[in-house]
């Protein structure tokens, strides 16, 4: 620790000898090839080589594994789609055949056949009383006045005339969970009927002016999904025409909401707003497929004289529309005795209920038979039921739809001859859920839109509308509603967290 001119005296002298730079020699590196023998060579390449096996091996099996589990799912998710459709279809056919039974059972037991008679005109809606008297006891039990708004309302108002404000303020208050008053919903209702009773059965529709027109499919009572298509399409206007392709109500838990807004949209623009009817828009459906008991719940002692003018609406909306005379839309389809001369002439507000046409029992007859009803009457009634109730299939022909217990299943040869017949292109339908929310079929003659998502369970399916643009091919617009809470896992959920 001392410098070296501080010595220890008891300790003999150290030498400490300089220090020098020591400079290791440059060497030459000598290549990989010439520091390692050709044995230790070979063996680094086969190692290289093994695990360039491992590693093509390892992918293999991943591939496989993966491609297996997506088989897996594929068929678990047909076989789950095709369990659900068979149920909503069975569904359709056991409402029909119950309704047919208690018809039977009636003719069976019933001692006086005049009683029969009177019973089958209370299921099927119908009177026999003049339709002068008729509309007078309409008015009388539907009529606004009868039902006051209390003080403790603060929902949403509608006064007339129903203008554009008054979509926007219900579309807010329906967000928001309000249920309208009832006087405004009879109000809303009798303003759209009174327009509806002076429309053709089949709209025509322009895109001259607007250059595009929006078809909806169906919707089923889910908001949500409206609320979606509004905001990715905006508003209903008349620079922004729609088609709503029925099957508004039924199934879903806001039905009452969705038609009472696509009925203002329509009352506002009235020539840039086009209904047509549904298979469900009928009052036979809506007995098992919720709309009636929503109706019920939701407004309890108004409820009676909400269906019953709910049902005569029904009756007034136009079963089709034509776009720009060469895109036909309807709810269902068509078949081989679809002639739109025919459709045209029809009173269309004689189908309370298409699946019970009040026509099938005459007013003033004591005793009723199928044989008694002219050729003409039942090809009429067809005309209708197929637009309504039909579907397309893959072979030629047209055979009764026995799985919906309505309508037909016309191939594609139907499909071009009556495109042809009628000079139209192009075929635009709803009536059949399908996983992406559209599909082609009939050479792309014939296109069907679904608008409800998650329509069979969270999942299943997405919604999607199609805009019908002047001179270009229609444009598909794809979506799909979210929802903040969940019940327990259905099948679809349990499918794409096995994916995953």
């Amino acid at each position: 620790m001392f410098s070296e001119r501080w010595l220890c005296f008891c300790c003999p002298p150290m030498h400490k000898p300089p220090r020098r730079t020591i400079v290791a020699p440059i060497e030459q590196t000598e290549s990989p090839s010439e520091a390692r023998p050709p044995l230790q060579m070979n063996r680094m390449m086969g190692r290289e080589k093994h695990k360039s096996e491992l590693h093509l091996a390892a992918v293999v099996i991943i591939q496989t594994w993966f491609r297996r589990r997506r088989a897996l799912f594929e068929i678990r998710r047909k076989a789950a789609w095709t369990i659900y459709q068979n149920i909503e279809y069975a569904g359709e056919q056991n409402q029909l055949k119950l309704y047919n039974f208690f018809l039977e059972l009636m003719q069976t037991v019933a001692k006086n056949p005049r009683d029969v008679t009177v019973a089958a005109k209370v299921l099927r809606r119908t009177s026999s009383i003049s339709g002068i008297a008729e509309e007078l006891e309409l008015e009388q039990l539907t009529s606004p006045v009868t039902i006051s708004v209390e003080a403790l309302y603060q929902g949403p108002h509608v006064d007339l005339p129903i203008n554009k404000g008054h979509l926007e303020s219900l579309i807010f208050a329906f967000q928001r969970g309000e249920l309208l008053h009832a006087h405004y919903v009879l109000l809303i209702l009798h303003e759209l009927r009174r327009i509806l009773k002076n429309l053709p059965n089949v709209n025509v529709v322009s895109t001259h002016q607007s250059t595009c027109v929006t078809v909806v499919g169906d919707l089923h009572g889910s908001l949500a999904d409206l609320m979606i298509i509004f905001h990715k399409n905006g508003l209903p206007s008349n620079e922004n025409p729609y088609i709503f392709n029925g099957d508004i109500v039924d199934r879903g838990f806001q039905s009452i909401e969705i038609f009472l807004l696509i009925s203002v949209a329509f009352i506002v623009y009235p020539h840039n707003v086009y209904l047509n009817r549904g298979n469900h828009e009928d009052h036979v459906l809506n007995l098992r497929y919720g709309f009636m008991k929503e109706i019920i719940h939701k407004y309890k002692s108004h409820a009676t004289r909400l269906l019953r003018l709910f049902e005569n609406v029904y009756s007034w909306l136009p079963v089709a529309s034509l776009i720009d005379d060469h895109i036909f839309v309807t709810h269902g389809g068509i078949s081989n005795i679809t002639d739109l001369a025919i459709i045209n002439q029809i009173q269309r507000q004689k189908y309370v209920s298409v699946l019970s046409p009040s026509f099938i029992i005459p007013p003033n007859e004591d005793q009723f038979q199928i044989g008694n009803i002219s050729n003409d009457l039942l090809l009429e009634w067809r005309q209708i039921l197929d637009l309504l109730w039909s579907d397309p299939k893959q072979s030629d022909g047209c055979e009764p739809n026995t799985y919906r217990g309505g309508g037909c299943y016309w191939g594609p040869d139907v499909t071009k001859n009556i495109l042809e017949k009628h000079k139209w292109s192009l075929l635009i339908r709803s009536h059949e859920c399908k996983e992406e929310g559209f599909d082609y079929t009939h050479d792309k003659k014939v296109l069907t839109i679904f608008s409800a998502s998650n329509y069979y369970a969270v999942g299943s399916n997405r919604g999607a509308y199609v805009k019908v643009i002047t001179n270009q091919p229609p444009l598909i617009v794809q979506f799909i509603s979210t929802k903040s809470s969940h019940k327990s896992l259905t099948l679809w959920e349990r499918l794409v967290i096995k994916l995953k």
